[in-house]
Formats: C-alpha cells, sequence, structure tokens
C-alpha cells in the first residue's frame, strides 16, 4: 500500500482527517523514515492550521510500523510544561486503540519495543544521552535556543542519521527556524527535493 493511502487510513483510523496539506507533510517525513533518507524538513504553519494533528499522526503511525523492529523518535519542545505534556497526551490519544501502550518516567510513550522520548528544550534542560534512531523533532523551534540545540539535541540523530523536523510558526528571521529554513531551501535549489512546507 502506497505510505500516503496507509496514512490516510492510518489518520481515520485514529479520529483524524487530514486534510491534503498535512497529507503531503506526513507523508514527505514518513516516507524519508521508512526509506531511511534522513532528511531534514522544516514546516512552518499558521496557528490553527492542524501542525499538532500532523505531528502526532506521524508519531503514532511510526511507533505502530516499529513496534516489532524497535526504533526512538526523540521530540524537543520549548517548555515541558505544558508543551511537551500536551504532546505526549496527544500522541497517546492516537494509539487509544492498542492495548499495549505504556507510559514510563512520564516522558515516555511506548507501543512494544518503540517508544517516543518527550524532552524540554529549555535551555536548563538536562537531556544529553538519548538517540534519535526513527526521528527527532523540535516542536515551536521558533522559540527553541539555536546553540541548545546543535549542543545538546543534534546529536542525538548524528549517529543514526535520522530524519529531523523542525516545526513552527514564522516569527523573526534571526530563530533557529528561520535559519533552518534558509539552509533548506538552499539544499532544494540543488537538488530539487522538498524540505520546506509553508502553510499560511
Amino acid at each position: 500500500i502506497p505510505v500516503r493511502d496507509s496514512l490516510q487510513r492510518f489518520a481515520e483510523a485514529t479520529g483524524t482527517a487530514l486534510r491534503p496539506y498535512q497529507l503531503d507533510i506526513a507523508c514527505a517525513i514518513v516516507d524519508s523514515v521508512l526509506a531511511a533518507r534522513g532528511l531534514t524538513f522544516c514546516v512552518l504553519m499558521a496557528r490553527q492550521a492542524g501542525k499538532n494533528e500532523v505531528s502526532a499522526v506521524v508519531e503514532a503511525f511510526l511507533l505502530e510500523r516499529y513496534a516489532a523492529s524497535g526504533g526512538q523518535i526523540v521530540k524537543a519542545s520549548p517548555t515541558y510544561v505544558p508543551q511537551s505534556v500536551t504532546s505526549r497526551l496527544r500522541l497517546k490519544g492516537r494509539l487509544q486503540g492498542h492495548a499495549d501502550v505504556k507510559s514510563r518516567a512520564g516522558y515516555i510513550v511506548e507501543l512494544g519495543a518503540a517508544r517516543c522520548l518527550f524532552l524540554s528544550a529549555s535551555p536548563t534542560a538536562n537531556v544529553v544521552g538519548a538517540t534519535a534512531s526513527l526521528l527527532l523533532e523540535c516542536d515551536e523551534a521558533q522559540s527553541v535556543d539555536a546553540d541548545k540545540w546543535l549542543r545538546d539535541f543534534a546529536p542525538m540523530a548524528a549517529s543514526t542519521g535520522a530524519t529531523t523536523v523542525f516545526w513552527g510558526t514564522a516569527w523573526t528571521s534571526q530563530t533557529l527556524l528561520a535559519r533552518m529554513r534558509r539552509e533548506l531551501e538552499a539544499e532544494e535549489r540543488r537538488d530539487g527535493v522538498g524540505r520546506v512546507f509553508v502553510v499560511d
């Protein structure tokens, strides 16, 4: 079954009807993970455009897909409370049809051998040591300190070549999100592979 069809069916089964532009984003991310392409994406979405829905569906789909073989997602947010907590609850809601979903240590959601870690990217958070083998996400990247990201989070995908996604809302030209957008648009011009999604 094509990735797009699988994602659409999965989303509908979890009570989420993804709009075409949301499905485009989800497909690009999931395809990069499944094919081990290790691409980096930048997703800029206006408030109420459904960024959180897309992210939760992608996470849930990957946990289900890798439940038997194992793998790890790491999602960073500017704060643990409320942002990481809200993201964790949103993912659990998408997996409520699975009886074997487990929560561990207050920040981990597990399905079989696959897990998703929800971490704070606040400057004082101690997050060194985690590894993202499937997906590394930076939520609300416009509010995450670039130095913190490069020092503590980027290495989590360096050894695995995991797909990375920066989610957020356009703010100023000096943010981590804006910086990544410029870098990825330059890569798009070089090889024609879509990496930047903008939904106004």
